[in-house]
């Protein structure tokens, strides 16, 4: 069954209007969803949570990234199996194949035209104009946690933090929006700055 935007997939894939609370960590998600209750336009947003880590279980990724990571973090940061370690790490993801169904169901919900991939909380990773391509890229953004600045800003934990992925429909460039990111302020209680795209709010950061 094909569903879109306006509603909830399974207990993965969500809209930010259905994405259940204890679902995310307090955040950007909420963030976007304070901002949209109070009468400001968010774009369309697909909030994937939980996916990378099926991802990871489904194709035994965490045990191969644990294993090339040995001897990497001693007494001595060992740099050369650190970089080949995270070549590794990076090729994996981006090459490893998502659960059919799972894409099957990712493709259903994805609007056309152009749509940003991201983190929640994070800059874009990119724009991409077809719904094979936003697959590609997820797994591209997944595949980013291991590249060595990444890595090295989280160790000595190796595993990456679990953060939803978002996929959002762009109308227009992405800038940064004066007016929202007041509005925003007010309504956060916070400062922020807002990032938007065609007059509807994209991203939330704090200033």
């Amino acid at each position: 069954m094909r569903v879109g935007l306006g509603g909830r997939l399974n207990s993965m894939i969500f809209t930010l209007e259905t994405v259940p609370a204890d679902r995310v960590a307090s955040g950007e998600v909420e963030q976007l969803r304070a901002l949209q209750k109070a009468g400001l336009t968010v774009v369309p947003t697909l909030v994937l949570v939980g996916l990378e880590a099926e991802f990871y279980r489904l194709a035994n990724l965490a045990e191969q990234i644990r294993r090339a990571f040995e001897g990497v973090f001693g007494a001595r940061l060992d740099e050369e199996k650190l970089e080949r370690a995270c070549a590794f790490a990076e090729k994996l993801l981006r090459e490893s194949y998502m659960l059919p169904e799972r894409a099957d169901e990712i493709r259903a919900a994805l609007p056309e035209g152009p749509l940003l991939v991201r983190y929640a909380g994070e800059p874009p990773l990119g724009v991409e104009v077809g719904k094979q391509e936003t697959l590609w890229a997820l797994k591209r953004l997944w595949a980013s946690r291991w590249q060595l600045d990444a890595v090295l800003l989280r160790q000595p934990e190796l595993a990456p933090p679990e953060v939803a992925s978002l996929v959002q429909s762009l109308g227009d460039a992405l800038n940064l929006d004066e007016t929202l990111s007041v509005q925003a302020s007010r309504v956060l209680g916070q400062q922020v700055q807002v990032w938007a795209s065609a007059g509807q709010v994209v991203r939330v950061a704090l200033r």
